[in-house]
C-alpha cells in the first residue's frame, strides 16, 4: 500500500544550531521543499541523497530558504548528470536564483527546469496536486497545500509567514499542517512590517483549519518546553518537529 511520507532534513531558524538546519522537508522520498544552508549533505544523514529528488520547490527567496540548492545541484551533476530536477517557487526569483545557483558552481549538469509560481495556482507536483497561497513576508512567499492522489492524504506547509487568518481556509482539512513560529512565545502584532508567526498564532491557524496534526518548524529551541504547553493549550494536537524525523501522514 502506498504510504504519505513526510523527512524533516532541517527544523531550525534562519541560523540553525549544530546538527540542524533552516526548516526543509522531503515528501515522499523525493521532493523536497525549501533547501537549507546544507541540504545535500544532511540529506545523507537522514538516508537520502539529492539522487532521490525529482522536483525542488521554495517557499520564498531568502537566503536561508536556498542556500543549499547549489550543493543539490552540484551533487546531482557530479553522481547522476543525465538526471532532469525541477526547481519551483515563487516567479519573482525562480529564474533567476536557479541561474546563480548554476553560476556559482560552474556546472551545466543536470538538466534543471524551473517553474514560475503565482498565488492561487494549481499544479501536478509528481504524484501530488498542488495549490498555492500568498502569505505575508519581506518578500513575496508561498504556501503550499500537497493532496496526494494515491492516498487522498492531505499536508500543508506554511513557509515564512506573519498570521493571515486566510491561510486556515487555504489548509482547510489537512491531515498535517508544518507551520513557521518564528516569534516563539511572542505573538507579533498586526503591522505591515510584522513577517513572522508566534506560536499562538501558528496554533490557531491549525485550530482554526481543522488540521489533524501540527508540527513547529523555525522556532526557538531554548523555549520549547514553553512553546509546546503554549501550543497545545489552543491546539493540543502540536508537535515539535526533529531534525530525521519521518512522519507517516
Amino acid at each position: 500500500m502506498p504510504q504519505t511520507t513526510l523527512t524533516f532534513i532541517g527544523t531550525d531558524t534562519c541560523v540553525p544550531q549544530p546538527g540542524d538546519d533552516t526548516a526543509s522537508f522531503i515528501l515522499n522520498d523525493h521532493i523536497l521543499v525549501d533547501c537549507g544552508w546544507n541540504a545535500a549533505i544532511n540529506m545523507t544523514r537522514f538516508g537520502h541523497t539529492p539522487l532521490d529528488l525529482d522536483w525542488v520547490l521554495i517557499t520564498h527567496w531568502h537566503q536561508d530558504h536556498y542556500l543549499g540548492l547549489a550543493g543539490v545541484i552540484y551533487y546531482i551533476g557530479l553522481r547522476q548528470p543525465e538526471q532532469t530536477l525541477t526547481v519551483a517557487g515563487p516567479a519573482e526569483a525562480v529564474e533567476g536564483v536557479v541561474e546563480r545557483a548554476k553560476a556559482y558552481i560552474g556546472w551545466d549538469k543536470p538538466e534543471t527546469k524551473v517553474i514560475a509560481l503565482e498565488p492561487d495556482q494549481e499544479l501536478q507536483v509528481e504524484e501530488f496536486t498542488v495549490t498555492t497561497a500568498r502569505t505575508r513576508h519581506k518578500v513575496p512567499g508561498l504556501a503550499y497545500r500537497f493532496v496526494d492522489t494515491r492516498t487522498g492524504k492531505q499536508l500543508g506547509i506554511s513557509g515564512d509567514t506573519a498570521y493571515l487568518p486566510a491561510l486556515a481556509e487555504h489548509f482547510r482539512g489537512v491531515d498535517l499542517l508544518v507551520y513557521e513560529a518564528a516569534r516563539g512565545l511572542v505573538d507579533p502584532p498586526d503591522e505591515p512590517t510584522t513577517s513572522h508567526s508566534g506560536v499562538g498564532q501558528s496554533a490557531s491557524i491549525a485550530r482554526d483549519a481543522q488540521a489533524g496534526r501540527l508540527y513547529l518548524v523555525h522556532t526557538v529551541p531554548a523555549d520549547k518546553t514553553e512553546i509546546i504547553t503554549a501550543a497545545r493549550d489552543i491546539f493540543p494536537q502540536t508537535y515539535w518537529a526533529h531534525p530525521g524525523e519521518r512522519v507517516v501522514i
